[in-house]
């Protein structure tokens, strides 16, 4: 079977696995279980938290 999963950050259904640190092909977020479980940590994989990429990808800005 092969499932996709949507992505935390811009919701696209983009990703194969969800927590192995795959980046979304939509909007470059890399699905980081850590900051997934936590939406405003930002010392993970990404720049940003996941609530500072939802709000720059629904902005039209940059995903880091």
């Amino acid at each position: 079977m092969n499932d996709k999963y949507h992505c935390l950050c811009c919701d696209h259904i983009s990703l194969d696995e969800l927590g192995e640190y795959l980046i979304c092909g939509i909007c470059g977020w890399e699905d980081d279980p850590v900051q997934s479980k936590n939406a405003d940590f930002q010392e993970g994989a990404n720049e940003m938290s996941l609530n500072e990429a939802r709000k720059a990808f629904s902005e039209g800005k940059k995903v880091m």
